[in-house]
């Protein structure tokens, strides 16, 4: 019979093992992000020495943390030229754009709790709706349609479905 101590000891190990399985890869909720925006913080940040706040368009109501939010918008080098051109803005497939959103003013300027949400024009090989851009809800989250996001999006159908742009952040000075 095992006594009480050696229960206690085979409880923890038991409980370690169950942990470490939920940090592994063996894990099906636990999930890197996508290859193609892993590494957006290297990329060009449209908004910076920008601070992003309000609602200039009227729509983010209660998406991207609200008028009251702070958000920092970066893209890939495939959508740079479109995004830091001039209309009409014209995305060429694979572009991605990231937008960050901050709750308050003091995450932002510490670049913490930060949500992220993914736009990417589409590929050949991906699933679209009719406006030709893909979405991700989150940094590990998986792209694909959503009637969500191009339903606000088509808002900005002259600027190719993209609300953050040059002429938007020339504007907003």
């Amino acid at each position: 019979m095992i006594n009480t101590k050696a229960k206690a000891g085979i409880a923890i190990a038991i409980a370690g093992v169950l942990v470490a399985g939920c940090a592994s890869s063996l894990n099906p909720f636990a999930r890197e992000a996508d290859e193609r925006w892993a590494d957006y913080k290297t990329w060009t940040k449209i908004t910076e020495g920008k601070t992003g706040t309000g609602d200039p368009t009227g729509l983010i109501k209660t998406v991207h943390k609200g008028p009251d939010g702070y958000r920092d918008v970066y893209v890939n080098d495939i959508g740079k030229a479109a995004l830091e051109g001039s209309a009409p803005y014209l995305f060429p497939a694979g572009s991605i754009v990231i937008k960050e959103q901050f709750g308050s003013k003091a995450d932002w300027e510490a670049g913490k709790n930060a949500g992220v949400t993914v736009s990417i024009k589409a590929t050949a090989s991906d699933t679209v709706n009719r406006d030709d851009w893909i979405w991700a809800d989150s940094y590990t989250a998986k792209a694909g349609p959503s009637a969500f996001c191009s339903g606000c999006h088509t808002a900005a159908i002259a600027s190719d479905f993209v609300f953050t742009h040059a002429d938007f952040l020339a504007a907003q000075e």
